[in-house]
């Protein structure tokens, strides 16, 4: 069995974490009618629709705890990465729905905008911590057995030979410390990403959290003060 059949407790924890985003994703677009006391009509369908993606989704975070034991890695990462593009496209719409209660809603409630803000920030850390370790994670496994593997991710355990890190490959820890820079610097701060599809999702979180942080967050305390 290949490193990239292999089943590994990784996945488990990114299961985890598609489950917290599956709930966190449930709950802001039930309560996403609390952000305005008077809301457009399309924040209401963004809210039905985003509704819909969420019980899609648990249903798929389920399948991809259940098939843990049974499937081949392969397998099993192609079915995280379908799941992994409904949450996002979940997420996504939470943040379009808040910036259209925001902005077009009248008296808005900024209590209400700040748990959204903050939910939906932990939502995105989580839902790209699981990218890339999905994308990422067995292509570090076979490059520590000297299997032929392009990486998606440059760490520093990788260019600097520091003692006792031979043969190093990321966790959970080290892809959710990446995810968690990357949305809260706004740009890559631990390893360098490689391949273009991380390239791209880099871009996609950076811009989610440039919304979260600089319009919905800001939007909140301005009304509070």
């Amino acid at each position: 069995m290949s490193a990239t059949d292999e089943r590994h407790p990784l996945d488990v924890a990114c299961g985890i974490s598609l489950l917290l985003v599956s709930a966190i994703d449930f709950y802001t677009a039930r309560s996403l009618s609390l952000v305005a006391y008077v809301e457009p009509r399309f924040v209401e369908l963004v809210r039905v629709i985003d509704t819909s993606l969420s019980v899609v989704c648990a249903i798929g975070v389920a399948a991809v705890l259940v098939s843990w034991p049974v499937l081949l890695r392969g397998s099993h990462r192609r079915l995280t990465l379908g799941v992994l593009a409904l949450q996002t496209t979940g997420l996504s719409l939470d943040v379009v729905g808040l910036i259209a209660s925001t902005i077009f809603g009248e008296q808005s409630n900024p209590i209400y905008l700040l748990l959204e803000v903050a939910l939906v920030h932990t939502s995105t850390v989580l839902l790209f911590t699981v990218w890339y370790a999905t994308m990422d994670h067995h292509r570090q496994v076979a490059h520590a057995r000297g299997v032929a593997e392009r990486q998606c991710f440059a760490f520093p355990q990788h260019s600097v030979r520091y003692p006792g890190y031979e043969n190093w490959v990321p966790g959970y820890i080290d892809y959710l410390s990446l995810s968690f820079n990357m949305s809260s610097s706004l740009a890559p701060a631990e390893a360098m990403p490689l391949a273009i599809s991380v390239k791209l999702l880099v871009i996609l979180q950076v811009t989610i959290s440039l919304v979260i942080i600089i319009v919905l967050a800001a939007r909140a305390i301005g009304l509070i003060a």
